[in-house]
């Protein structure tokens, strides 16, 4: 059903009418409460307003588009993140590698046991930016 299908359904059951037969509906009806039928106005105009879900512009850190921020860790994607962290490879980099954000790999890490907490993760991801920068 269409959001807009919905919103006349609904508008007809607060005007007091059965949507399936277009007789009014019973006295003592639930849906002829007054507060029920402020609710259904407010259902009936939110419908009227729905659109398709909207999605979320892509995340972008120093310009590059981390493609699979947001989204459920695979298997896989665990697998590299460990396997890239054991080699010693900076944390921004592995961000960058598996598309997603520097605070998804260090809390990842702690998760999966790699990093005792986020400080010392946070702690070891300011350290590799700075030996980063100063060797630019």
């Amino acid at each position: 059903m269409a959001p807009q299908q919905a919103a006349q359904l609904v508008e007809q059951l607060a005007l007091g009418i059965d949507p399936r037969t277009g007789a009014p509906l019973a006295e003592g009806d639930a849906c002829t409460a007054p507060e029920v039928i402020r609710a259904l106005f407010l259902a009936r105009n939110a419908l009227q307003g729905a659109r398709e879900p909207l999605r979320r512009p892509p995340v972008v850190r120093n310009g590059v588009t981390l493609v699979n921020a947001g989204k459920k860790w695979s298997g896989e994607e665990v697998d590299t993140l460990l396997q890239a962290f054991q080699a010693g490879m900076p944390l921004g980099s592995i961000a960058v590698q598996l598309g997603r954000t520097d605070g998804s790999i260090v809390a990842r890490l702690v998760q999966a046991g790699a990093l005792p907490d986020r400080e010392s993760g946070y702690t070891l991801l300011k350290a590799q930016q700075g030996g980063e920068l100063a060797g630019q």
